[in-house]
């Protein structure tokens, strides 16, 4: 009896081991081809996505170059306007424009996204400054001369601190 019992164990000890190494291995498979398809799929969702997010950089970079006064003042001012003319057409133009590009901040990361909201707030709030202080009647020249005389007495205007940002998530992006 003791014979048998022997005889059983050394081919079940042996069967039970192999089971055990098949088994670690296919898990193990199972989880690297698990692991690779995962990597190939995220790869796949980035090559698509890469384009649309660089896409949006282009146009919050070009929303960003947009609102720098000198810019929106050449668009926006039209000859023989007021002040009160020129100031409600800013803040249209401004508020259109980032209308038109609010969709992007799903894109880029919520830094970005809140300097370039900080960026188009301060202009507002600049412009507003300067045209509350003027009579509604000058000649929307001066507001224009203001505007750019104190956007630019600022060493790093909230416009190009959003535009730095920008450039930087762009280069980390890649």
């Amino acid at each position: 009896m003791m014979n048998f019992l022997l005889e059983i164990a050394k081919i079940t000890i042996p069967g039970i081991l192999v089971l055990l190494a098949a088994y670690y291995v296919l898990r193990d498979l199972l989880r690297n081809a698990e692991r690779t398809r995962f990597y190939e799929m995220k790869k796949e969702s980035a090559k698509a996505l890469t384009p649309v997010k660089l896409t949006a950089y282009e146009r919050l970079a070009l929303f960003l170059e947009r609102m720098k006064p000198e810019s929106l003042l050449i668009r926006t001012q039209l000859p023989n306007m007021t002040v009160h003319e020129l100031h409600i057409a800013l803040l249209n133009t401004i508020r259109e424009e980032f209308e038109h590009n609010v969709t992007q901040q799903i894109y880029v990361g919520n830094d970005v996204w809140l300097l370039t909201r900080n960026a188009k707030d301060s202009l507002i709030q600049l412009i507003n400054s300067i045209a509350s202080d003027m009579p509604d009647d000058m000649p929307a020249l001066e507001l224009s001369k203001m505007v750019i005389e104190r956007y630019n007495a600022v060493n790093e205007t909230p416009i190009d601190l959003a535009l730095s940002a920008l450039k930087s998530e762009v280069k980390s992006f890649k």
